[in-house]
C-alpha cells in the first residue's frame, strides 16, 4: 500500500492510495472522543478511482486505517515529558 496526494482541510483528509495496483481515494475525518486525549482517523468514504466501485474487503480497509492512525500511548508520553521537564528544572 502506497499513500500519495494527501489534502487536509480542517479535520477532513483526502488520501490517494495504491492498493494492489489500483488507485483509491479515501476520505477520513479526525475523530476525537470527548474527555479523552488523542483521537484517530475515521473512514467516511472511499472509491476505486479506476472503476468507481467500493471493492475492498473489510481487512483491506482496516489495514489502511491501521496505517494512517497513530499508535500513541498518551499516558506514557505524558510521564516521559514530565520526567524530562523535572530533570531540566
Amino acid at each position: 500500500m502506497k499513500l500519495t496526494n494527501m489534502i487536509l482541510h480542517k479535520e477532513i483528509l483526502l488520501i490517494h492510495a495504491d492498493i494492489n495496483n489500483n488507485d483509491y481515494i479515501f476520505t477520513v475525518k479526525w475523530n476525537t472522543p470527548e474527555h479523552t486525549k488523542g483521537g484517530e482517523w475515521e473512514l467516511k468514504s472511499y472509491i476505486n478511482n479506476s472503476n468507481g466501485q467500493k471493492d475492498l474487503t473489510s481487512d483491506q480497509i482496516q489495514e489502511f486505517l491501521d496505517q494512517i492512525n497513530p499508535k500513541w500511548d498518551w499516558e506514557t508520553d505524558r510521564e516521559q515529558i514530565e520526567r524530562v521537564i523535572e530533570k531540566n528544572d
